[in-house]
């Protein structure tokens, strides 16, 4: 029998997971990590999800909205409780008949993931689920990100436990005793939005500056003024000097400047031109130009992933 997972979440539901900046397919990434060999996402509202034969059913909704769900299940059904943090609530785990349905109040249902999806196989034992940094795979997990249930041996790979990048991320600097900066123009601190939303993100960063003016990026991290002149602040040499300019001992920096768009765009430097560079003393500055495509925010998306991960490339390069 092919195992089914599936998410059931309200209105309410979708709109704390974009506040927490984690779309569904991160959703259904997990639950092939807890061994759902096919998964889908269904509004609670609709009630398609009664008539779908899922063994696993995990409900993330308000407490009034769990109460309607508690309703449907059957008195005979096998319950026991757990908590989760932030903030702190109630949860409960409802068995019958070979399907096990989880009721999540709304809060934090990503970085305490293990202690619910471990209840719903029955050795608690996640599987490996390959994150890319491409999109030739089938689950999209966000601008520039895709995963798959088998792993493979590819430059791509990112990692094999279903980390989110920064959670990655921010594991690599502590091990190593790094502390992170970031100069950021088009980003406009979403860099060091999407790392300070880990829990303990504080351990390893230290501070960003968004240099979204040239006087700001020449003020706040030394760019010369000539070099802006020269070169422009979409530029390679400019978001180099940014990086090395953030730069300290023990620290790595992360820059980028690029043209988010709509407007602003020219022919040699088109909307969606973006360049990033990560700074690591006593190491080279590395260096990389982006061509993206889409909206202003998936434009600007698409370069924090890619960022991030050319600090993952680099760090690992300089502490091999």
């Amino acid at each position: 029998m092919v195992k089914r997972g599936r998410w059931i979440i309200s209105e309410s539901g979708l709109q704390s997971l974009a506040f927490a900046g984690i779309t569904t397919g991160w959703l259904r990434a997990w639950l092939h990590a807890a061994g759902a060999e096919q998964t889908a996402v269904s509004l609670l509202a609709a009630g398609d999800w009664q008539r779908e034969p899922d063994q696993w059913r995990l409900f993330f909704a308000t407490e009034n909205e769990l109460d309607g769900v508690r309703a449907t299940i059957p008195d005979t059904a096998q319950v026991a409780f757990f908590e989760l943090d932030n903030p702190a609530r109630r949860c409960s785990c409802y068995r019958q008949d070979g399907v096990t349905s989880l009721l999540l109040p709304l809060g934090d249902i990503v970085f305490q993931r293990h202690s619910y999806l471990s209840l719903l196989n029955e050795t608690g034992a996640l599987q490996s689920l390959s994150v890319y940094a491409d999109e030739l795979h089938p689950l999209p997990l966000e601008p520039g990100l895709s995963a798959s249930g088998a792993s493979a041996d590819t430059p791509h790979l990112l990692n094999s436990s279903g980390l989110l990048i920064e959670e990655q991320l921010i594991a690599l600097l502590r091990r190593h005793s790094l502390m992170l900066r970031s100069v950021e123009s088009c980003t406009a601190g979403m860099i060091a939005a999407r790392l300070c939303r880990v829990p303990g993100a504080s351990d390893v960063f230290d501070r960003g500056w968004v240099t979204y003016s040239n006087a700001a990026k020449e003020g706040q991290v030394g760019v010369p003024a000539a070099l802006i002149d020269q070169y422009g602040a979409v530029s390679e040499p400019v978001v180099r000097a940014m990086a090395e300019g953030g730069a300290v001992k023990g620290s790595v920096c992360v820059a980028v400047s690029g043209i988010a768009g709509p407007g602003g765009g020219s022919a040699d430097k088109p909307v969606g031109t973006v360049w990033i560079a990560v700074s690591i003393q006593g190491a080279a500055t590395s260096s990389r130009c982006l061509q993206l495509s889409g909206a202003r925010f998936e434009i600007q998306a698409k370069s924090v992933v890619a960022a991030l991960q050319l600090v993952l490339v680099e760090v690992e390069k300089a502490y091999r």
